[in-house]
């Protein structure tokens, strides 16, 4: 396999978008950009061994997860995912049908959301399997949602299940693209963030960046079939896989009682789990309350990279 004859296939099966001026094929990729709307950028890397197990999962698979992380960092913010710029260092000797079945997984989710190859780098070399991605989204007419806006008695909500996303979750996880979207138009939200490190280590984020402490339900929590799966084989309980697992990929959302209740009344979310958890608190840090009242302190959990 060649990188040039490569590239050109590439380019041969990309979707374009009507404000794509040029995308695959120069030294920079041209992007029609309203001046009256904000541009988000985001970017993640995914390495073998570390984010995936080429082991354990298919290619396709490893390409599905790329694209889809960084479209759930556009989706926390509440705004639409537009184009990416993709990066891969593969393994020396890697074979043209290897190298496509990675686009083919890109292609999967990114034509699903319209969302376009513009360009990126291609190389090889003595190591491991490494892609990063590089994505534009843009506000669709509301400000994006930070982490920096919760406020004391904000009602804590999540998308979805949480835990065991080792057993299959994080390679074959749905962005919450359309949820964050419409949560952000329809609702006021006051803060966001994906779950990609684990519920204590990302909500710990809103916290650090707002101020604010937080009060979980214990019985609330949404623990997944895999985070109970998990715990028979670790000895740890479904409960901690649900507050320390990485990789859920949804949304958590922090928003005033009023707004919560319309969220969860809401018919915009007839197809997807969304729970109201805990709330916002003065003070600082974690606590969890049981369904007795009693309230115990929680460290923050989850994984961090360069943390020895």
């Amino acid at each position: 396999m060649g990188e040039f004859s490569f590239i050109k296939w590439i380019r041969s099966r990309q979707k374009r978008r009507s404000d794509v001026v040029l995308g695959i094929g120069d030294d920079c990729a041209i992007v029609d950009v309203s001046s009256d709307r904000l541009c988000l950028i985001t970017t993640d890397m995914l390495v073998d061994g570390t984010h995936f197990d080429l082991k354990r999962c298919t290619v396709k698979d490893v390409g599905r997860k790329t694209i889809a992380c960084s479209i759930s960092d556009v989706a926390a913010m509440g705004c639409e995912a537009v184009v990416a710029v993709i990066s891969v260092c593969f393994p020396n000797h890697t074979t043209e049908k290897f190298a496509r079945e990675l686009y083919e997984g890109i292609w999967s989710i990114a034509n699903r959301y319209n969302i376009e190859i513009v360009g990126g780098d291609t190389i090889s070399g003595s190591c491991p399997l490494c892609i990063n991605v590089t994505m534009l989204g843009r506000d669709n007419e509301k400000k994006p949602v930070r982490r920096s806006g919760a406020k004391a008695g904000d009602m804590i909500l999540v998308t979805g299940t949480l835990g065991g996303s080792i057993l299959g979750k994080h390679l074959h996880f749905e962005p919450r693209l359309k949820e964050g979207l419409a949560l952000n138009r329809n609702f006021k939200i006051n803060a966001m963030i994906d779950i990609s490190d684990g519920l204590t280590a990302d909500l710990n984020h809103i916290l650090e960046e707002s101020h604010v402490g937080a009060v979980l339900y214990e019985d609330k929590i949404p623990v997944s079939d895999d985070a109970i799966k998990l715990s028979k084989k670790t000895g740890k309980t479904p409960l901690y896989h649900a507050l320390s697992d990485g990789e859920d990929f949804e949304l958590l959302i922090t928003l005033s009682k009023a707004q919560s209740r319309k969220v969860l009344e809401s018919r915009l979310f007839s197809d997807t789990l969304i729970n109201c958890i805990g709330e916002i608190t003065t003070g600082r840090g974690i606590r969890m309350r049981r369904r007795n009242g009693s309230v115990y302190r929680v460290k923050p959990q989850g994984y961090e990279h360069l943390k020895s």
